[in-house]
């Protein structure tokens, strides 16, 4: 089963790459079957039907985000990676309360 579907997370795709495409420097391609967000290469996040993944985020605020139902750590292939944190959105208007979170991702990116 695909991590990602376009017929299911179409307008999530389109509500994310609203906020991150007019970011500076923001590419997109496809990853894993995935479209992903990179910053001078390094990917910050990607998105996977049901939700978003970001891969850049410092301890405090992944803790953060552990503290709510909402988020895991990603989980690829029966394996836990914990670098990468999993945002599962229920609602699209859900995303811009994580917007913090997704732009801490992108500026890390930089470094």
């Amino acid at each position: 089963m695909p991590y990602y579907s376009e017929s299911e997370s179409k307008e999530l795709r389109e509500k994310f790459e609203e906020i991150v495409l007019s970011w500076p420097d923001v590419t997109k391609k496809m990853m894993f079957g995935s479209p992903s967000y990179a910053r001078g290469g390094t990917i910050f996040a990607m998105l996977v039907s049901g939700g978003i993944i970001l891969t850049r985020l410092d301890e405090d605020r992944k803790a953060a985000l552990l503290n709510e139902t909402d988020a895991e750590y990603f989980v690829g292939h029966g394996r836990v990676i914990k670098k990468w944190i999993h945002i599962r959105i229920k609602d699209i208007s859900d995303v811009d309360r994580y917007i913090p979170f997704i732009e801490a991702s992108y500026r890390s990116a930089e470094e």
